[in-house]
């Protein structure tokens, strides 16, 4: 895992700085595990899931501009 160094503020509460990071953390750990749940039951080869990729990175470049 890796670690980080962050300042924070006199006047902000380092705990409610450290709650928040670990709400993101199981927020972020969720949706890896709900995509590579996705990719076993749909049963996407790494060829197909690159492919897949590389369209949604297409279509986000495209939303992102309007």
């Amino acid at each position: 895992m890796k670690q980080i160094l962050i300042n924070v503020p006199e006047w902000v509460d380092e705990e409610l700085v450290k709650l928040q990071m670990e709400r993101i953390l199981a927020i972020e750990s969720r949706k890896r595990e709900l995509i590579e749940e996705t990719i076993r039951k749909l049963d996407i080869g790494k060829r197909t899931c690159q492919q897949l990729e590389i369209i949604r990175g297409e279509v986000w470049k495209k939303e992102k501009r309007n």
